[in-house]
This record gives structure tokens, C-alpha cells and sequence, in this order.
């Protein structure tokens, strides 16, 4: 049976988190109802992350296999005709049977957005509102303090699923801020990311700026694995 590839764009705002939840509205329940819609009958479909709740995607992959073989055009449209106003499917392609969108995956980028201004956003709600951050240039000083290879576990919060055991060590490549106004952009790019560890790179990185944390309790944290201290 064919497989194909799916590149999907959502607005987290009304799903909690991507993976199915037993009585939750998740992405994957929905694409999954989408597919079974279409083809007849149930099938799994593979998320390439684990986004948390809240969390938007401009390109999230995935993977499902058909009865039948598509267009991948027509299949992209299809799919979309058959999910909520904010899921869509915006790029489909076949891949060999043994494409693995988790296993597959060169790596992922966060991109998190500050609004950096004395009174709450009105148009851009999902930029985290800040009023003042003192030290705006101890940011990227402190974002070059990640790129490496090592336990960031102390930025994440555990899951309390079973999964808090495994390896925690994880590959940061690149990350960056840009200031353009108001608006403060963090990205980061690496091969994986722990639960809630990008809120939890930035909300320390903000804590810098802010000078309730020096430069030096950041490095700490960076060298301090999932014990070292946490911002207060």
C-alpha cells in the first residue's frame, strides 16, 4: 500500500498537544478522522514531534499509508476539506514504504516571539507580553551558552509519564534572537527537545534580562543537567 508524507500547519490554541489523548482534541485524532474519512478505514498516522499544548506549526510532518494511490495534490486538498478551520494539510508527496517522519527527521526549529511593550498586544495575542526587559544584549550571550551537545534537562519540565527516565541529552545547533521593534524573536534548531525545554530557554533568558538571574546562574543551569536550579 502507498505511503505518503504530509506536511501539516496548525493553530495549537484549541488542541491539547499533537500525540492522541484519550477524550482530548488532539492533532493526530483529528488527521487521523480526516484519512479514515477518506479511505474507509482507520489509520495511523505518524507525527514527526510531540508539540505541547498551545504550541503552533507553520510545517509539521507526518506519515500515513493508503489503500489506494493519490494524487498528491488532490490528496493534500482532500485532507484539508476534511479538518477544522485551524488544521491543514499544506504538502503531500509519496515516500518509499519505509519513510519514518520521527525516525527520518533531520532535526527542528522553535521559534518563540516576545512583545516587548508596556501594555498587552491586541492584534498579535500568541507573542509572550512582557513590559520591560533591562539587558536585551545579555540574550544572545546567553543563547550561545546552548548550542552544543549535553543534558539541558534542567530548562524542561518532566512529563510523569514514564518517559522522564530517558536520556536527556540533546543536540543544539543553532540559537539565535533578532530585535526588530517591539518584537523579540527567539529560534532555535537541534535534533530534539524536551518537554516544555524552548518556554524554559527562553523564560531563563528573560530572567537574565531582567537581572533576576545573572549570566552565571544561566551557565549553571546549562552545566547543571535536570538538577540544576530552576529560575525563582
Amino acid at each position: 500500500m502507498p505511503r505518503y508524507a504530509l506536511d501539516l500547519e496548525l493553530d495549537g490554541r484549541a488542541f491539547a498537544g499533537t500525540q492522541w489523548q484519550k477524550g482530548q482534541r488532539t492533532v493526530q485524532a483529528e488527521v487521523m478522522a480526516a484519512v479514515a474519512g477518506l479511505d474507509g478505514q482507520e489509520r495511523h498516522v505518524r507525527l514527526a514531534s510531540r508539540l505541547d499544548s498551545g504550541v503552533d506549526a507553520e510545517h509539521l510532518p507526518a506519515d500515513v499509508e493508503l489503500s489506494r494511490a493519490w494524487d498528491p495534490a488532490v490528496l493534500c486538498q482532500a485532507l484539508t476539506d476534511r479538518l477544522p478551520a485551524d488544521l491543514a494539510v499544506r504538502r503531500a508527496a509519496a515516500v518509499p514504504d519505509g519513510f519514518n517522519a520521527i525516525g527520518d527527521a533531520a532535526g527542528k526549529t522553535y521559534r518563540y516571539r516576545i512583545a516587548l511593550r508596556p501594555v498587552r498586544p491586541v492584534r498579535d495575542a500568541r507573542c509572550w507580553w512582557l513590559r520591560r526587559l533591562d539587558r536585551t544584549d545579555l540574550l544572545q550571550p546567553c543563547a550561545d551558552l546552548l548550542v552544543g551537545e549535553r543534558d539541558l534537562g534542567g530548562f524542561a519540565n518532566l512529563r510523569h509519564d514514564g518517559t522522564d527516565a530517558d536520556d536527556p541529552v540533546r543536540r543544539i545547533d543553532r540559537a539565535q534572537w533578532t530585535i526588530a521593534g517591539e518584537e523579540l524573536t527567539f529560534r532555535v534548531s537541534g535534533a530534539g527537545f524536551l518537554y516544555r525545554q524552548v518556554r524554559g530557554f527562553v523564560g531563563a533568558m528573560a530572567a537574565v534580562a531582567t537581572g533576576r538571574w545573572s549570566l552565571a546562574d544561566f551557565a549553571a543551569c546549562c552545566a547543571g543537567g535536570r538538577g540544576a536550579p530552576r529560575v525563582g
